[in-house]
């Protein structure tokens, strides 16, 4: 799904919530296949850890719990700090 011009996303970021499996997981991948740098977030950091180690450099993961605000404000402040 690549442009013929490049990557689409280069200089974009992506914070993907459940991004440590299934759709979220293959989102992110694409995602960084495209150019974009992404924050992996999930409630379970293991996995997410392991899906950023899979996507690279482009990647970083965080724990997010969705169910409480600060959680969620962590994880926005992260991923600005981390990309900008």
């Amino acid at each position: 799904m690549s442009t013929a011009g490049g990557q689409r996303l280069t200089g974009k970021a992506a914070l993907i919530t459940g991004a440590a499996r299934g759709i979220g997981r293959a989102i992110a991948a694409r995602y960084a296949a495209e150019g974009a740098r992404v924050a992996i977030a999930d409630i379970n950091f293991e996995e997410a850890q392991a899906a950023a180690g899979e996507i690279g450099d482009a990647a970083i993961a965080m724990h997010a719990d969705l169910t409480r605000q600060d959680s969620i404000d962590a994880m926005v402040d992260a991923t600005v700090t981390a990309f900008g």
